[in-house]
């Protein structure tokens, strides 16, 4: 199987039969050969943000990796967008499709994805790369900018339980 670069649109899978210790966040899978009968999960990489985590989306189909991104992309969205780190700079996670002609601001929803930044005093929205003040009652309705790391979503997705990344 060849894999694709790193670029916003692109599709990557999920392995989910991959050890999940904390300490497998920092091997390097370069090397590591996948099966493509075996169970993953997909996501697509949003934006890419070195210092502060990439942004993606991951998809409700899980299973083998199909022929083509089309039963990936009209799955839907397991759980909204999230930032995460060290997936693909160590190879865990890999892409193996792309996008044509992808827009985040279309194909993910880009301007209405929201994050809670600062501190619960000085509350600052994220939306859609814009960042504005909001008071204190209105932060209450957002998530926080939290930066996952691969096996904890790897973990979430095996266990159906979504309540630590949401």
């Amino acid at each position: 199987m060849n894999y694709l670069e790193e670029k916003e649109g692109n599709i990557f899978c999920l392995p989910l039969f991959l050890s999940n210790d904390f300490k497998d966040n920092r091997k390097n899978y370069s090397r590591s050969k996948y099966d493509s009968n075996l169970e993953y999960a997909f996501g697509r990489l949003i934006e890419i943000n070195k210092s502060s985590g990439d942004l993606i989306e991951i998809f409700n189909y899980i299973g083998t990796i199909p022929e083509n991104n089309k039963i990936i992309l009209d799955s839907g969205l397991l759980f909204e967008p999230i930032h995460i780190a060290m997936a693909f700079s160590k190879n865990r996670w890999r892409f193996i499709f792309e996008t044509e002609n992808y827009n985040k601001e279309i194909d993910s929803n880009y301007k209405e994805i929201c994050f809670l930044l600062g501190d619960r005093d000085l509350p600052i929205l994220w939306k859609g790369g814009n960042k504005s003040n909001i008071n204190i009652e209105e932060a209450k309705k957002y998530k926080r900018w939290v930066v996952h790391h691969p096996t904890r979503i790897e973990d979430a997705i095996r266990s159906k339980d979504f309540s630590m990344i949401i």
